[in-house]
């Protein structure tokens, strides 16, 4: 046991003073490495259920019933649509929900149903379509060169039960936006829930897929959703991990059988490299959600018309804390990712700080070895005095 008693004498002064500074870093890194990895998880999966619950004021999402009713209804619409489905195809209908994206339109993809707005995935429309004609659906809007939301995708649509209100969410014309943070699991499960109105069994197409044939390819949908989120996560997971290891390095310094070189350097310099780190994941997660939602939401308070009218901004920015009936409720969706953001950023500061302690913990240790192992080769302030310059002195002034 001789090798793990501590490296100072654990009755002195220093040695207390190490423990304590051992054990006051290690509860704020479990801390602040607990709130970085919970937030760090779910930025990116925010559940579709909070967007959905912005977007129309309930959290319902659509199902195969509901994408049947749309593709019913606009057949209905089309001369000679037979046999069933033989009038809509994949690229027609993704083109149609990803509306408004500007760069997918540009490069012309229609595989990136991963990117499309909240209404391709939530089961009610905003209760302010109520007050608009049943004609007035988004493929009119569309033909129309108008932007298709709010509005409803078939006329039988209905807004969410009783008088529940919503909030407006910012359009974005690239991939990211609100629909990039939502959960790739409960995205994928509405992508299936499309697939199967589409092509299933029960569609009436000539040429049915199978279930088998589903399945790959929402698993598809899945992974691609997960690998365009992998870089975020990689950043904000990153500073965390390294700064546990540069602890675990520092930490194994205080008992005798890791009191020596290189161990300490070691601790050392990961410890620095997780404080570079963890100053890359605050200033990510910063950018990215500022990007998608300060700079597109305003702050309404208590203002009323002409200000504001219907939870927007006299500009038409969507309030974060008025809803589409003038209360004074904060989005949900905004406030998940203000959660999440103000989560990793305290988590954040905190890991910063603990790694400033194991780094004053290391450096105690290197600073006795390089007095005792190096102390005659270095000068200190008391040897300079004794010290003759290389040049005679300067002759004193003559005063008189």
């Amino acid at each position: 046991m001789a090798g793990f008693e501590c490296a100072e004498k654990c009755d002195g002064a220093v040695g207390i003073c190490r423990i304590i500074q051992a054990v006051v870093a290690g509860l704020l890194l479990f801390i602040g490495i607990t709130c970085q990895f919970w937030a760090g998880l779910n930025v990116n999966d925010v559940p579709l259920a909070s967007l959905c619950d912005t977007y129309s004021g309930s959290p319902a999402v659509l199902g195969t019933s509901d994408f049947n009713s749309l593709f019913n209804w606009y057949e209905s619409t089309v001369p000679d649509c037979t046999p069933r489905r033989s009038c809509i195809t994949f690229d027609g209908a993704a083109s149609f929900f990803l509306q408004g994206k500007s760069s997918l339109e540009k490069e012309g993809r229609t595989d990136t149903l991963r990117y499309a707005e909240a209404h391709f995935y939530c089961k009610h429309t905003p209760i302010e379509v109520a007050d608009q004609p049943a004609e007035t659906n988004c493929l009119n809007k569309m033909d129309n060169g108008k932007d298709p939301q709010p509005c409803r995708l078939w006329p039988e649509q209905t807004t969410a039960p009783g008088e529940n209100s919503n909030w407006f969410l910012a359009q974005s014309s690239d991939r990211r936006g609100a629909i990039f943070h939502v959960s790739c699991v409960d995205k994928a499960s509405v992508y299936r829930s499309f697939l199967t109105a589409l092509y299933g069994a029960a569609s009436g197409r000539q040429n049915p897929w199978s279930e088998t044939q589903i399945n790959d390819a929402v698993r598809g949908f899945r992974a691609n959703c997960i690998i365009d989120k992998g870089s975020d996560g990689y950043i904000l997971i990153a500073g965390p991990l390294v700064a546990m290891l540069g602890a675990f390095f520092t930490t194994c310094t205080m008992f005798r059988g890791c009191a020596r070189a290189p161990m300490p350097a070691i601790g050392q310099n990961i410890l620095l490299v997780s404080v570079i780190l963890l100053l890359v994941g605050l200033w990510s997660i910063s950018f990215n959600l500022n990007d998608d939602w300060v700079s597109m939401y305003s702050f309404c308070r208590d203002n009323e018309a002409p200000l504001v009218n219907q939870g927007r901004w006299f500009d038409q920015t969507p309030c974060v804390d008025r809803d589409s009936l003038g209360g004074f409720q904060f989005n949900p969706y905004i406030a998940w990712l203000l959660l999440v953001n103000s989560t990793y950023i305290a988590g954040g500061v905190i890991t910063v700080i603990a790694t400033l302690l194991y780094l004053g913990l290391g450096s105690g240790f290197t600073e006795t070895m390089m007095t005792d192992r190096m102390g005659k080769y270095l000068v200190t302030l008391s040897d300079l005095p004794t010290i003759r310059l290389p040049f005679p002195p300067r002759p004193p002034a003559n005063r008189e």
